[in-house]
């Protein structure tokens, strides 16, 4: 049976430290966490806490700094009130998530919200010594030479590239299917023209843009006032909304061009391959602006780009070598770091708690302008990246969301 006496309580830097790790990871950010991304945050600082306590008691034991012990009866004190802290922390954020997840109309944080952020923090803490443990006698066996360690990671490497390279699709889970309500697969109520490449119609991203601007023209598109070229999101997305508002600007005499050059979501494609986008959006803007120079000045459409996400990120860096008189006006939405082209007739939309707009290294150590919520350095940039897990989940207006309630005013020329 185990008692007070047979119960090691943790040093109380330790337990101090933990305290304050799991203390700062209930400070508010972007969007409402759910009790996975909750506790990959605790976890996290967690483990990152304990790594600086070992090196900071490493250091004072090279420099011959002993720290003088405490008693046991100090610990389990520092353990309790630590503990209670915490726990009341973790009640003060409770009060206020709830209503901060209607208000967005995400879903509301049940009574077991604290029960599941903790075991997957714990989780996430114990993987962590488990692998660190591993590591270490990985290290200490391979320098013993022996070659189990090295053969064993060969092993791994050889079965996951296998895996990889095997007739299987192990990004099929998350590959999307545009569906039949496509706002560009389906006729525009304003009368507009619209045309669009599906990404299974074309070997390439390049030959994709040049189908597209083939079927803008076979459609009559350099016949109308305007060519608006939507520049879609990595799964070939493309905002409802934004194209809505844009035919009845123009109303209706406008010829709508885009293409899609993967099926994969925007954060895949921002993070590991950023090409196929690119590629398409500089076969659309060229190809269109090439077909529209043709013309004799006075038959030439307004030309104006649209991009969202990383449409926007593609569609800055295809303007970016355009002459400005060449377009009548760009408007990005939801741009990844807030990133702008630079062009003269340019509007950027964001909203205040969308992550993916701060989504940039400056964000470590300075607090960008309109950060909504309180800002601390390091710390919330971690707490944005793992707000990119819930930005699509809020109503139209928050996070990574652009709908009706924006302002979607091409510019004019």
């Amino acid at each position: 049976m185990l008692t007070r006496t047979s119960l090691k309580p943790p040093r109380v830097g330790t337990t101090l430290t933990v305290g304050a790790a799991l203390t700062l990871s209930t400070v508010p950010s972007l969007l409402p966490r759910a009790p996975l991304t909750q506790g990959l945050l605790s976890g996290g600082l967690v483990l990152l806490s304990l790594v600086v306590l070992a090196a900071g008691r490493l250091v004072l034991r090279r420099l011959g700094r002993a720290t003088s012990p405490t008693t046991p009866r100090a610990r389990w004190l520092v353990l309790v009130g630590t503990g209670t802290a915490v726990a009341g922390t973790a009640w003060l954020a409770q009060l206020g998530l709830g209503q901060w997840a209607a208000d967005l109309a995400m879903p509301l944080p049940g009574p077991a919200y604290w029960l599941s952020a903790g075991a997957w923090t714990v989780l996430v803490v114990a993987l962590g010594v488990v692998v660190t443990a591993g590591i270490r006698r990985m290290v200490r066996t391979t320098g013993r030479r022996t070659r189990k360690p090295l053969a064993a990671a060969l092993l791994a490497s050889v079965t996951v590239t296998s895996a990889a390279a095997g007739p299987v699709d192990l990004l099929k889970p998350l590959r999307k299917d545009l569906g039949a309500g496509h706002v560009l697969l389906i006729d525009s109520p304003a009368g507009a023209s619209r045309s669009f490449v599906e990404v299974d119609e074309a070997a390439t991203p390049q030959e994709g843009a040049e189908l597209a601007v083939d079927r803008l023209v076979a459609d009559g598109g350099l016949e109308r006032e305007a060519i608006l070229i939507a520049l879609p999101t990595g799964s070939g997305w493309v905002n409802r909304e934004a194209i809505t508002a844009f035919e009845s600007q123009l109303d209706g005499d406008v010829a709508v061009v885009s293409a899609q050059y993967g099926d994969l979501p925007s954060w895949w494609s921002f993070l590991l391959d950023q090409d196929p986008a690119s590629h398409s959006a500089e076969g659309l803007v060229d190809g269109v602006l090439d077909r529209v120079a043709d013309l004799p000045v006075e038959q030439r459409p307004d030309v104006y780009v649209h991009g969202e996400s990383l449409g926007a990120v593609a569609g800055q860096a295809a303007v970016a070598d355009v002459e400005p008189d060449a377009l009548c006006g760009v408007i990005w939405s939801g741009a990844p770091g807030g990133a702008l082209s630079g062009h003269p007739r340019e509007r950027s939309l964001r909203n205040a708690d969308d992550p993916v707009t701060y989504l940039s290294s400056d964000l470590v150590l300075e607090q960008p302008e309109g950060w909504p919520t309180a800002w601390l350095p390091g710390l919330s940039y971690g707490t944005t990246v793992l707000d990119l897990a819930s930005s699509l989940l809020p109503d139209a207006g928050h996070g990574h969301m652009y709908g009706p309630e924006q302002d979607w005013t091409l510019p004019s020329c």
